[in-house]
């Protein structure tokens, strides 16, 4: 009988709210894919009910070699925390093995807490395969780079070797999960959730791909992911690609000949990311191409209303004036295009955040197809140019997972207390500017009705700046209890 192996999907919050289900764990898939025909892989998922502790209950036995959990900055890392207690809790000398993005941005920190016996610092693949089969042979501390353990108060750990080859690795093996369980409506068509590429060459400071992914991009040839995509059409029934790619363009060459894969194959396609530098390179002919192909949404990080803020903070390229040139070649298309905007940035005035907020209704007045998830409250993510800049200014970072959990992406964390709640009422009132309600099969139709409801009101409160009292942000908060 095979010994067996429990991954843990922890919560991830309001990241999937407006989803009818949650996203796949990718990258417990991923860190699955050398191990699975060795092991058994049994996965938990917070997030497919209530019943998550039975579920690690039943899943932990004594057959099981490890406990591996994946986790992102903020909200998840609490959760992840709570499924790490359970399993102690059932089998207490079971190794926990701690991966993602928060526990390989700070490994040394995440390795000292008493519900952490590994971590996994960057890409799981190679490096969980060995831990586990070091595991199996009963070896403490493998000699593989990328592992980090704290050893009776001494922390032991060694710099996580190279990158990744995605060409050299076996598919993703999408069968360990019920994939019904993530097959995500969107636009009325059902969605499947795939990586063609990881990483970004672009040196903005505010993302954590320069540390996670050493500022590179790497690609599956176009070839393997037709063939790939085309396998999985044959076992699951989809007709959009959700591309997790971080900035799908780079390679024009190669995306183009994907797209038109994909239009051979009837299939549309969602993008995860787009920079405006990419859209820039983009003939108007190809802007109708995309169309024709059938995508229905692109993602676009504009970030910032101020030419100083996007050049000299967040180190974007391109001026505002290319961006609303390519937002104008953009809109009133059938592609849904999704823009981010964040306020409450390092040294940003009041007058600059007034101005990313009117770029923001000024885009989302534009044309019909243009959505904003939110204004998201800028916090230097681990990893980051700008989260060493704030390190450097002396502002106070948490040091233990517990803190970390508290440390969200829609809340101020850096601000004093006139301009974070002035930050949070308005981030607050962003969520419902837009359609997005109308885009997923999510909520049934009397949530999307409350939320269509309210949007004028919204769209009035943020256009006068009336932000108090807000007492929207209470039966807000009541809604996604009773909906979630």
């Amino acid at each position: 009988m095979k010994k067996n192996i429990v991954l843990i999907q922890p919560e991830i919050g309001d990241m999937d709210m407006f989803r009818d289900k949650p996203t796949p764990p990718v990258g417990l898939l991923c860190a699955s894919t050398l191990v699975w025909k060795d092991f058994e892989i049994r996965v938990v998922d917070q997030r497919l009910g209530k019943n998550w502790g039975e579920k690690i209950n039943d899943a932990v036995d004594r057959k099981t070699l490890c406990a591996g959990i994946t986790t992102m900055t903020g909200s998840m890392i609490t959760n992840a925390l709570s499924a790490a207690k359970k399993v102690r809790e059932i089998k207490p000398n079971l190794p926990i093995v701690w991966g993602g993005i928060h526990p390989s941005l700070l490994p040394a920190e995440t390795a000292q807490h008493h519900l952490v016996d590994y971590v996994v610092e960057g890409e799981g693949e190679y490096i969980f395969a060995g831990l586990v089969k070091s595991l199996a042979a009963n070896s403490r501390m493998p000699e593989i780079g990328g592992v980090w353990r704290n050893e009776k108060g001494t922390l032991q750990g060694t710099a996580r070797e190279s990158l990744v080859d995605m060409n050299k690795i076996p598919p993703v093996p999408y069968h360990l999960v019920n994939v019904e369980d993530y097959i995500q409506t969107y636009r009325r068509k059902r969605m499947f959730f795939y990586q063609s590429s990881r990483g970004c060459p672009r040196r903005c400071a505010y993302c954590y791909n320069r540390a996670f992914n050493m500022g590179r991009i790497r690609m599956l040839d176009a070839e393997r992911v037709l063939g790939e995509i085309g396998d999985l059409t044959a076992k699951y029934d989809f007709s959009l690609v959700y591309f997790l790619d971080d900035n799908f363009f780079v390679n024009h060459e190669r995306a183009f000949k994907i797209l038109r894969g994909l239009k051979e194959m009837g299939l549309g396609c969602v993008l995860q990311g787009v920079d405006i530098e990419s859209i820039e390179k983009l003939s108007d002919s190809e802007l109708d191409f995309l169309e024709e192909a059938g995508v229905e949404r692109m993602a676009v990080g504009i970030e910032s209303g101020a030419d100083r803020i996007r050049r000299d903070v967040l180190k974007k390229a391109g001026s505002l004036q290319s961006v609303r040139k390519q937002l104008e070649r953009l809109k009133n298309r059938d592609i849904i295009v999704l823009c981010s905007f964040i306020i409450g940035l390092l040294g940003e005035t009041k007058t600059e955040i007034e101005k990313t907020v009117e770029l923001g209704l000024e885009t989302l007045e534009m044309g019909r197809n243009f959505r904003i998830p939110q204004f998201y409250i800028f916090s230097p993510y681990p990893g980051t140019e700008l989260y060493e800049r704030a390190k450097a200014e002396n502002l106070k970072f948490p040091d233990n997972l517990e803190e970390w959990g508290t440390y969200e992406w829609d809340f101020s964390n850096m601000h004093g207390k006139a301009l974070k709640e002035y930050l949070e009422r308005m981030a607050f009132l962003s969520k419902f500017l837009d359609r997005k309600m109308d885009d997923y099969g999510s909520g049934g139709a009397v949530l999307k009705l409350m939320y269509n409801l309210y949007r004028p009101v919204a769209w009035a409160r943020m256009k006068k700046r009336a932000f108090a009292p807000l007492p929207e942000r209470f039966f807000y908060e009541t809604l996604k209890k009773v909906f979630s």
